[in-house]
């Protein structure tokens, strides 16, 4: 694989940024491929080779690169401003779309990214509420947040999965509890009833595996949360992408407040706090002082609300249940290889999003995660883009064409991976 410009970029980034990004995600040892452009489903480096584009910046490009729809609606907005220390229309009209959405959205609140949206979301609760503590899924992902990258390592001390040195302040007002399992999440909840002031969820969590909540967990933490007054949020920036109407409603549940944010606005700079009005009235100035002043210099600038505007119009029922369908091919494909190859990793996810999780190492590679990244580098080389974290979607510019060719090239990757194991 050629790659002899991406090394020159890498070697000019790292005296300028530490490790060379402004992003850990995107970093690759030796170093990350760069992109110079990308047009539907596929993006082109800049030493020339093209790929599909199975990642989509972190499953946030739903409607894939440069759709012609999204591109003239930023650049219409561009045209009048990029942002303004006034409301625009576009604001309101996009709250509406969003909004009609899911019932449970009846005010909307809007930041510039997911790590904003939940934050905001926790404080609501807080505020809400007037207590300190909250709970979180053990492992998952909720933005960089100092309360909610509190983790639990297996040995049942809380620490930081994201944020070294957290203070024990912070850590001690996050409880812990485990996923998909209701007495083990009660017998947890119920210690700290009194004093939490929500339960955080993410009902189709990545970094633990992609595995959908059930509906008997979900019904748990409902059930909890309307008896001790706890505010249950469902933090769905990353999986409001599998239904029309958002995960939680697709899984049968309803939250509290619902955080929002990448295919909202498929690739423009985005966050929202959507919920119930009781909840949402903390943020409310409009009879004085508010419980919870919110405030932000590109919060709901008219640039991304036209993006959102578009990306939501393109984002029909039809487009839902078309992509989400092309997702559950690609899990099967994937799902044969691995069958083929004699590995016992699994293939989860739901709708249009998807995750390869390698459970055990095969011969010649010191663990599971070294073979994923040798499996990241062998798609690379066979012309496709995935996390390499094993982390995928399908966005709305593909067809069975792009999932065929995804089948091939991952069984090939796959097979050329366990080759040179041995």
């Amino acid at each position: 694989m050629n790659t002899e410009k991406s090394a020159a970029l890498y070697t000019r980034a790292v005296e300028v940024m530490p490790g060379g990004n402004s992003r850990t995600a995107v970093y690759s040892s030796p170093y990350p491929v760069y992109v110079r452009s990308g047009s539907g489903a596929r993006v082109t480096d800049v030493d020339g080779v093209e790929r599909i584009d199975f990642l989509n910046n972190s499953t946030t490009l739903i409607h894939g690169h440069a759709h012609p729809e999204m591109v003239e609606a930023i650049a219409a907005a561009v045209g009048h401003g990029t942002s303004f220390g006034m409301p625009t229309p576009v604001e309101v009209e996009y709250a509406e779309a969003l909004s009609a959405r899911n019932e449970t959205f009846e005010h909307v609140r809007f930041t510039s990214s997911g790590t904003e949206a939940v934050m905001m979301a926790v404080q609501a609760a807080r505020a809400f509420t007037e207590r300190p503590k909250i709970a979180k899924i053990a492992g998952a992902y909720h933005g960089a947040y100092d309360a909610v990258a509190v983790n639990n390592d297996g040995s049942g001390n809380l620490i930081s999965h994201a944020v070294t040195g957290n203070p024990q302040g912070v850590v001690g007002n996050t409880v812990v509890i485990p996923f998909n399992d209701p007495e083990g999440s009660l017998e947890v909840l119920r210690q700290h009833a009194d004093e939490l002031a929500c339960v955080l969820i993410d009902p189709v969590p990545w970094r633990i595996g992609l595995l959908p909540a059930s509906k008997e967990w979900l019904d748990a933490l409902r059930e909890f949360c309307d008896a001790s007054g706890a505010v249950l949020i469902s933090d769905e920036v990353g999986s409001y992408r599998v239904g029309y109407h958002g995960a939680m409603q697709l899984l049968g549940a309803e939250a509290d407040i619902t955080v929002l944010g990448k295919v909202i606005a498929a690739g423009m700079p985005i966050g929202a706090v959507a919920g119930r009005r009781r909840f949402m009235s903390v943020f409310d100035p409009s009879k004085g002082k508010p419980a919870l002043p919110h405030s932000g210099s590109y919060n709901a600038n008219p640039v991304s609300m036209s993006s959102g505007i578009a990306a939501l119009r393109l984002l029909t029922p039809e487009a839902h249940e078309r992509i989400g369908q092309l997702g559950e091919q690609a899990r099967a494909g994937m799902r044969a290889a691995l069958t083929e190859a004699g590995l016992d990793w699994e293939v989860n996810g739901l709708g249009s999003l998807f995750r390869v999780v390698a459970n055990s190492a095969p011969a010649g590679y010191d663990s599971a995660a070294t073979a994923m990244k040798a499996l990241y580098w062998k798609l690379l080389d066979n012309g496709i883009h995935l996390g390499d974290s094993g982390l995928g979607c399908v966005s709305t510019p593909m067809g069975e064409e792009e999932i065929a060719e995804y089948s091939v090239a991952f069984a090939k990757s796959l097979g050329q991976v366990l080759a040179e194991g041995r």
